[in-house]
């Protein structure tokens, strides 16, 4: 039997507005489907930590998406500092190399010690959903789509990363190349009907969760809908049919 909380914690809705009271209309709206809020660059930047509290008021989980990628100590440093706010887990870009994961776990293991004993997830971001094979070229990556992927997720999975993010279409790849037990955090995610927009692997959220997503993200799908209610219930009923056929 699939219970309702089962299904909303594989639910993240993306809060990607700029202020408070819009955050706010949102879970409130949005609480009885959804069991994580991500809280990206957007609202952070707009709103700083207070933008933490709002889900969390809710008894809801934070994904904290702002993809540290910086020198080791750096990243250390935010990694510990982050611990205090009480979140589910955060983004870091696994392209920083090993250094910098391993300085994130250093990281969250004292911000544990130091502010409490919730220790959130470590995140390593493969390859941007926005990307392809001609877009990586763009910036040097020569290596096929898949050899990146791939080399990416192995980095984050040997050096302290807890999940990946990444596509739901690149979790069977990964997943047959690396050995560890992984989090799969699946951006990507539309309703069949939804314009594609900037992201170009993308999946509906049954799907998702049938090829393995351990949490998807929603956002536009829901943000830019005028009955939102009526689309986070087709979203909800998705995931619900994925689970039960992923049994």
């Amino acid at each position: 039997m699939i219970m309702e909380e089962d299904v909303r914690r594989r639910i993240c809705l993306a809060l990607d507005v700029d202020n408070l009271d819009l955050a706010k209309e949102l879970v409130e709206e949005s609480s009885e489907y959804v069991g994580v809020y991500k809280i990206g660059k957007e609202l952070f930047v707009s709103e700083g930590t207070s933008s933490i509290k709002i889900p969390q008021s809710y008894d809801r989980d934070v994904f904290l998406d702002l993809k540290f990628h910086d020198i080791p100590n750096t990243v250390e440093g935010a990694s510990k500092a982050l611990v205090k706010h009480k979140i589910k887990m955060f983004t870091i870009h696994s392209m920083g190399g090993k250094e910098m994961i391993q300085a994130a776990v250093r990281g969250v293991n004292s911000g544990v010690k130091k502010y409490g004993d919730i220790r959130p997830n470590i995140l390593g971001v493969t390859v941007l959903t926005s990307h392809d094979e001609k877009s990586l070229k763009d910036i040097l990556i020569d290596k096929p789509l898949d050899s990146t992927l791939v080399q990416y997720a192995k980095i984050a999975s040997e050096n302290g990363c807890d999940g990946i993010v990444c596509s739901p279409n690149d979790i069977n790849l990964i997943r047959s190349n690396i050995c560890e037990d992984m989090i799969y955090v699946t951006p990507g995610v539309r309703l069949r009907d939804d314009k594609v927009s900037d992201q170009k692997r993308i999946c509906t959220p049954e799907e998702a969760i049938v090829k393995g997503s351990s949490v998807i993200v929603v956002g536009r799908s829901i943000l830019n809908s005028d009955n939102r209610t009526e689309i986070l219930k087709r979203i909800y009923n998705e995931v619900e049919k994925g689970l039960k056929a992923s049994k």
